[in-house]
């Protein structure tokens, strides 16, 4: 809504003429009712856009080959998710290994191979769940395709 040059107070176009509070004759002068055309002004084809939004099957694939390392949640631009989650995911390896080399006295390369499978098989689940998510969003705010 414009405002009134004497009582600086808001007003409608309607009453372009005089000012409903103080009175004031042609209350927004210099103001015209002319349309400008803009758009002749933009030159269309020198705007570049960098908009790359980020895609629903690559987020799968990362989280199935890079979970591990909290790889994904940066590619969705949220840094403290993914270290977390990488803090999460290694020790969840390492626990594993633990778990598996001492009482079933296996060898320890062997322990961490199958902790490493369990954890593939976790990040798998992750990120079908990430990959079925209605109206997912990135860091930023994007919606996911």
């Amino acid at each position: 809504m414009p405002i009134c040059n004497n009582c600086h107070s808001r007003i409608d176009r309607f009453n372009k003429d005089r000012c409903p509070i103080c009175g004031q004759l042609n209350p927004f002068e210099g103001v015209t009712n002319e349309t400008v055309e803009i758009t002749t002004n933009i030159d269309v084809d020198s705007v570049k856009l960098d908009y790359h939004p980020r895609k629903r099957s690559k987020l799968l694939l990362y989280f199935i080959t890079l979970g591990f390392t909290g790889f994904p949640f940066f590619y969705l631009y949220q840094k403290v998710a993914g270290i977390i989650y990488a803090l999460i995911s290694v020790s969840l390896i390492a626990g594993l290994s633990v778990v598996f080399a001492v009482p079933c006295n296996i060898h320890v390369v062997l322990a961490i191979i199958i902790a490493l499978i369990i954890d593939t098989l976790i990040n798998s689940l992750v990120g079908l769940f990430f990959y079925k998510k209605q109206n997912l969003k990135d860091g930023r705010g994007d919606f996911l395709i």
